[in-house]
């Protein structure tokens, strides 16, 4: 059976075909960071595994509007917390909130910077550092930090695989964690080295 958010995903993917798709992207990229249930990533891949000439372009569209819209989501922390929190209970990332104020408390800096690069919802950390009064200073460095290594890298591996990145997508979640398992075996492997 075909869930509600795998049509939303095949949709967002269609969208990537459209004449206008970087400016859908850029629209995609800014909600995904506050609101919108489906990561960015899904509409990135096939643009850039169609057009590997414009991947820096668009993992830099990508990466500015995200950054952008995590921008609003703090915002929306600051000064919303308390009218936000049932929404994101309603909307079942109640658990991941109490968890994200939990990694603040004990990492800071580095848990937005892993929230960023990683599949973690970068929505509720967003707006977790604003509830948690994180200085936006640090909240922009950490968001470029994670989010730019995770677009560009998205992107040029899009752009190196072509059509069969596009399969892909479908496991984003696991691929996306599989690559943050090689990347940590790997600075594992450098530092001890």
């Amino acid at each position: 059976m075909v869930t509600a958010t795998a049509r939303l995903a095949d949709r967002v993917v269609a969208w990537a075909r459209m004449p206008r798709a970087p400016a859908v992207l850029c629209a995609v990229s800014f909600a995904e960071s506050i609101f919108f249930p489906i990561a960015v990533d899904v509409m990135l891949v096939p643009m850039c595994a169609a057009q590997p000439k414009r991947t820096v372009r668009l993992a830099f569209l990508t990466l500015a509007f995200s950054v952008a819209g995590g921008l609003c989501g703090l915002l929306l922390g600051y000064l919303a917390i308390d009218a936000v929190l049932p929404l994101i209970q309603e909307w079942g990332w109640g658990d991941q909130y109490s968890r994200v104020q939990s990694w603040y408390e004990r990492w800071g800096y580095w848990a937005l910077v892993l929230a960023a690069f990683t599949p973690l919802p970068y929505k509720v950390f967003a707006i977790a550092a604003g509830g948690m009064n994180m200085d936006v200073g640090s909240f922009v460095t950490a968001s470029i930090l994670g989010r730019g290594l995770r677009f560009f890298l998205v992107g040029a591996l899009s752009a190196w695989l072509g059509p069969k990145a596009i399969r892909a997508i479908h496991y984003s979640d696991r691929v996306g964690w599989i690559i943050v398992g090689l990347l940590a075996v790997a600075i594992g492997l450098l530092w001890y080295l």
